[in-house]
């Protein structure tokens, strides 16, 4: 295992802490949930540290507060497309890859249907955050020893994880796991259709509903439609206009 996987062990705070450790706790914050950059430039959250410091609030919320910020906001979310931007979701509040194409498509739909408070939300309030970091621990970089495909799991965390020394800024705005995602365990790519996006994920499935009630649609029910990657954003907006709500979004082979 890399040597950045397992040099630090978790961190928590409890309640009786000195002031050396709720500092470290909260460098440790930033530094995962920002993705180590430095924060010389960028607005600190010092509101959520006070309350972290008098015991206002927990390490969750203060992640929660971080991930929220402005600052996460023009880091990851402005220069970045949406599979690039969840990926790196993944990574800085559970610590790890996104496993499937599932995964992927679960997010997608909450972007596209709640908006980007809800995405953020998502990860740091699941029964997965809670389970492996409960109130008071800072996220770090795993593996799910306990899946099947570890292997897998495995490859997709080290190629997004590259250590402590590198920046998620300096990785550059493509998805780097697109080529990843249900491949073998191996750090060679498969193949790629033309825009750099794996087969297996060029294409989507959007299962929706329109109400009789909108004047540009008369038929209800529920409808599918499937397109590619880069027109589901454009797919979900359109829905939305003639008054329709999103049942899922399922990648397809």
């Amino acid at each position: 295992m890399p040597l950045w996987l397992e040099s630090e062990s978790p961190a928590e705070l409890f309640a009786q802490r000195s002031e050396t450790e709720l500092q470290d706790t909260i460098r440790r914050v930033y530094r995962q949930v920002l993705g180590n950059i430095s924060l010389t430039g960028y607005e600190r959250c010092s509101q959520a540290e006070s309350l972290l410091r008098n015991g206002s609030s927990t390490v969750r919320e203060f992640v929660s507060a971080v991930g929220l910020s402005e600052t996460y906001r023009d880091l990851y979310f402005a220069p970045n497309g949406q599979y690039r931007f969840i990926e790196l979701n993944f990574k800085h509040f559970l610590g790890r890859a996104p496993r499937n194409q599932q995964e992927i498509s679960e997010h997608v739909l909450i972007w596209n249907t709640h908006g980007y408070e809800a995405e953020i939300l998502s990860y740091i309030n699941s029964e997965e955050y809670a389970k492996v970091f409960g109130e008071d621990i800072v996220p770090y970089p795993r593996t799910d020893t306990s899946e099947i495909g570890q292997n897998k799991d495995y490859i997709r965390t080290i190629n997004l994880d590259r250590g402590r020394a590198s920046s998620d800024r300096k990785r550059g705005t493509a998805a780097i796991l697109q080529t990843a995602i249900n491949s073998t365990a191996s750090a060679d790519a498969p193949r790629t259709i033309n825009n750099g996006v794996s087969n297996r994920l060029a294409r989507f499935e959007v299962v929706y509903s329109l109400s009789r009630n909108t004047a540009v649609n008369r038929r209800a029910g529920s409808h599918s439609q499937r397109v590619d990657f880069d027109q589901l954003t454009k797919t979900v907006q359109s829905i939305h206009r003639r008054g329709g709500s999103i049942r899922s979004i399922r990648p397809i082979a």
